[in-house]
């Protein structure tokens, strides 16, 4: 069996990575995803084309073959154990796929230099040109993590081949006793353009373009794009009651500092890792290919600027670009009558307003509706529950014992009433 998901989103050439990991499961014992590698192109904010590598969801998974740099995101339930990822190769090079976090087999790649000497040029088994290729993580680990290739990373990964992979807890909790209501994906990156190029033309290893040690990114992304007038990373909107979970993803070769504008995070896991001490910070190192989990609590509506502290904020020298992006947090307003729910009459103090309660004098906060009539099951009798009985005579036949397990007291007197009845009835007839 295998696991489906489909993309996020994409705006222009940039995948937007958006609210909702999206994922459909049908496997109890391992997530599937078929991904391709291949080329593709984004466009800067300053109109510049840059050639990139990344990974596209295949049709075997429910994507059209796309490829989007960042990659797509990928959930494994949490009800799974295992990953297991097909990766399909349509680039000129051997590319491959590993987890850092995951324990698995790496079976690195080596070779002999020049001068003889023995180095690794993957982390793991490569998929050559063409070719495809299964691996499979075993036990995966709950938390946030990056996907990219293990194969020349300093280059590869710089050319796109990365995304973002979850598991939770359990429902709507991102490690053990760390719930949350929504989430966010903040994935940062960088470009250089003259690596790109060099990649892309064949030149890369000859000078001047002869390694990544002058690297030197004029781009800085969230979430495949720089901040710029109607191209930025568009998050999707949160409600101001919600405990919000801010994954924050570091694909690029530079460290960077996330920074919430006027409030503090709880920062509550690294590299899927959970703290035995959350931290109450306003900013975050996030050094390269690490992830770092927060919770944030959004005070009232309105907009939360997020950047970069170290001020990667340009796009090619040009000011008022790069990371930096804006949480828009809207008002809570279950009923729509424009007044925010913070401030409604809650009788049952359950956190859901009288108007929109289905039980509005009984604290049940999940709103548990099982026949969907609209009266929350905290409001309604317990089902009764008649055990099956052999056919008995019309009148005078014993009904033989009835569960009264969840009746109201009325209704239980009414019974024994009922039966008194009826055994003088067949009383009468005898």
């Amino acid at each position: 069996m295998r696991s489906h998901n489909k993309a996020i989103g994409k705006s222009g050439t940039g995948l937007v990575l958006m609210l909702a990991w999206s994922v459909m499961a049908s496997s109890a014992a391992a997530a599937e995803f078929y991904l391709i590698a291949g080329k593709t192109t984004l466009t800067m904010p300053d109109g510049q084309d840059i050639p990139m590598w990344g990974f596209a969801l295949g049709p075997d998974s429910g994507g059209d073959g796309t490829v989007t740099v960042p990659g797509p995101p990928l959930v494994v339930p949490h009800w799974d154990s295992s990953l297991v990822i097909h990766l399909e190769n349509n680039l000129p090079v051997p590319v491959s796929i590993v987890i850092p976090g995951q324990a698995v087999d790496p079976r690195p790649v080596k070779f002999s230099d020049s001068q003889g000497r023995e180095r690794v040029r993957s982390f793991t088994r490569q998929v050559n040109p063409g070719s495809a290729r299964a691996y499979r993580w075993s036990n995966f680990k709950g938390g946030t993590f990056l996907y990219h290739s293990g194969t020349h990373p300093a280059v590869q990964v710089q050319m796109g081949l990365y995304g973002g992979v979850k598991k939770d807890t359990a429902s709507g909790l991102a490690y053990p006793g760390i719930p949350y209501d929504n989430e966010l994906l903040l994935l940062y990156s960088e470009i250089d353009p003259a690596l790109h190029q060099a990649v892309d033309d064949g030149s890369y290893g000859t000078p001047p373009m002869t390694s990544t040690v002058d690297y030197e990114p004029k781009y800085f992304l969230i979430n495949g794009l720089g901040h710029s007038a109607g191209n930025a990373a568009q998050l999707p909107a949160v409600i101001e009651t919600e405990r919000v979970l801010l994954r924050f993803l570091n694909a690029g070769l530079r460290t960077h500092v996330p920074l919430l504008l006027g409030l503090y995070m709880r920062v509550v896991a690294e590299d899927g890792n959970p703290y035995p001490y959350p931290k109450q910070q306003y900013s975050l190192m996030l050094p390269a290919l690490q992830t770092k989990d927060a919770i944030v609590s959004f005070p009232a509506p309105g907009s939360y600027p997020i950047f970069d502290r170290r001020f990667d904020l340009t796009d090619a020298g040009a000011a008022d670009g790069g990371m930096l992006t804006t949480l828009q947090v809207v008002i809570a307003d279950c009923n729509n009558n424009g007044i925010s729910d913070t401030i409604e009459p809650d009788a049952d103090g359950d956190g859901i307003i009288d108007d929109c309660d289905n039980c509005p004098d009984v604290f049940n906060p999940d709103q548990a509706d099982t026949d969907g009539d609209g009266v929350g099951d905290a409001c309604e009798p317990a089902p009764f529950i008649a055990r099956e009985q052999p056919e008995q005579p019309a009148c005078c036949g014993s009904a033989g014992p009835i569960s009264m397990l969840g009746l109201p007291l009325g209704m239980l007197l009414l019974g024994r009433l009922g039966g008194y009845r009826r055994r003088n009835a067949c009383r009468a007839k005898k």
